[in-house]
């Protein structure tokens, strides 16, 4: 079962000293707003163009990219899913979108790391018709997070993902996250986020 005591991340390990991220270079050299036109560049984060995670299951698949907000210009991570329409294929034409809000971001990625049990977002969307669940659920031996994103009009899309691909997606979401507040380090951000959790926030 889920034990707050047995995070699959832990920031034992990280320098007593992480270096601090110049992030006013990283947001003048990587700074692409979501909403140019489809001549621009897709907006990247801390990352390279077009650089996104995806995690497959049998009936649907996820994937997450940086994003961001188009009012407040909050660096974020965009979750889309798609249904399956054969063996290891899927959708993506037909996709749900929905962007991680100002204040799901550090829910979301808790999660992720294995901080927290488990988030739900709903009322995304113009028509507030989207939302998304994530939970860690044990089976035996084998402990998965399940993401599970649904739309108005569309079957639910659930997604089995391993820990070490969790991770790998909740490594993503913070960086993304920490790009809004000049001069926070991941340690400073993982830290924060255990606190709140110990707090039941």
């Amino acid at each position: 079962m889920y034990n707050p005591n047995n995070s699959i991340y832990s920031t034992s390990h990280f320098d007593e000293n992480p270096p601090i991220q110049n992030y006013q270079e990283a947001v003048n050299e990587h700074y692409k707003p979501a909403h140019q036109d489809l001549n621009k560049p897709r907006y990247s984060g801390a990352f390279k163009e077009f650089f996104s995670l995806k995690c497959h299951g049998k009936k649907a698949a996820i994937e997450l990219k940086p994003s961001i907000t188009r009012t407040s210009e909050w660096e974020t991570v965009m979750l889309e899913s798609a249904t399956s329409i054969g063996p290891k294929q899927f959708d993506w034409s037909q996709k749900s979108s929905l962007q991680i809000t100002k204040t799901e971001l550090p829910h979301v990625i808790s999660v992720f790391l294995g901080i927290k049990e488990k988030f739900e977002g709903r009322s995304h969307g113009p028509q507030k018709n989207k939302g998304f669940s994530m939970s860690w659920q044990t089976n035996g031996n084998s402990t998965n997070l399940f993401v599970c994103v649904t739309e108005a009009g569309k079957p639910a899309m659930a997604v089995p993902i391993s820990g070490m691909d969790a991770m790998m997606l909740g490594h993503m979401a913070c960086l993304q996250y920490i790009r809004n507040f000049p001069g926070m380090t991941v340690d400073a951000c993982i830290k924060s986020l255990e606190i709140m959790s110990r707090h039941n926030v």
